[in-house]
């Protein structure tokens, strides 16, 4: 059995980076598994590579709040993010325990100081502007992140840049959301979170994830598929530049374009 616990050092609130869990087990992100591959007109047996998938269920101040299908070996992020996205937390100090423990299947407790709902922060008419061609530079830089995808083909990912174009961080999982997640908790947990400025994701772009990008207060959220037409009309109420169908020297702006120069 591995328990890892997060606690409060001298009665003060919060993570700190050097007390992150680590399981004291290997952490298996892939498995191979023996299939069928039907090809030239027959089919043949041969060995391929999937990803993990595994729960984790949460529980937050006693309750039982979610049981979150994900890639394990991030949960800490996953879980900082999770609660960002739901406005249960602002900030890593409203976190007053975390406790992990992985035996059939994974949990997590959480503790918090502060009461659940918490005001949502959206985007403010942004200054921010950017080349367009900017945003291929970003996606090379992306796809050159999603190992797991390159091996198994079928994770998502997310990503935080700054206005300079840096990398704030970096999120990958079997789910869309989790993965935009682990990039938002990463960078929360860092204090990193105020410079993302543009948030790339390898999915199409849902109304859920566009309010989990306006709860961080990123102004640009770009995806390689397109925009639901909730996500659009969310963004144009929002001051959020929504780019979708990203290709290698092209993109679909979706809502408030004047962001490109």
């Amino acid at each position: 059995m591995s328990i890892i616990r997060l606690r409060a050092i001298e009665g003060q609130a919060g993570i700190d980076k050097a007390r992150r869990p680590v399981e004291d087990r290997p952490i298996q992100l892939a498995s191979t598994v023996t299939l069928q591959r039907y090809s030239e007109g027959k089919l043949s047996f041969k060995d391929d590579l999937i990803a993990e998938e595994s729960d984790l269920k949460l529980q937050i101040n006693g309750q039982q709040e979610a049981v979150l299908a994900r890639t394990p070996g991030d949960d800490l992020n996953l879980v900082a993010g999770y609660l960002f996205a739901c406005s249960m937390i602002r900030c890593p100090e409203d976190i007053m325990n975390m406790s992990f423990a992985y035996q059939g299947v994974s949990r997590v407790e959480v503790t918090l100081m502060t009461p659940r709902a918490v005001r949502r922060i959206y985007p403010s008419p942004h200054p921010f502007r950017i080349r367009p061609e900017k945003l291929f530079e970003y996606k090379e830089l992306f796809e050159q992140r999603q190992n797991l995808f390159k091996n198994t083909g079928s994770t998502h990912a997310a990503a935080l840049f700054s206005a300079e174009g840096q990398l704030v961080s970096f999120g990958e999982d079997v789910g869309r959301h989790n993965a935009f997640d682990k990039a938002i908790g990463k960078s929360l947990l860092e204090g990193t979170l105020e410079h993302a400025t543009i948030a790339m994701l390898s999915s199409r772009l849902a109304l859920e994830l566009t309010t989990k990008a306006s709860t961080a207060n990123i102004p640009i959220l770009c995806g390689f598929s397109a925009a639901t037409s909730s996500a659009i009309t969310y963004a144009e109420r929002n001051n959020i530049s929504l780019v979708g169908r990203i290709r290698k020297d092209s993109f679909n702006v979706y809502a408030n374009g004047w962001r490109f120069k």
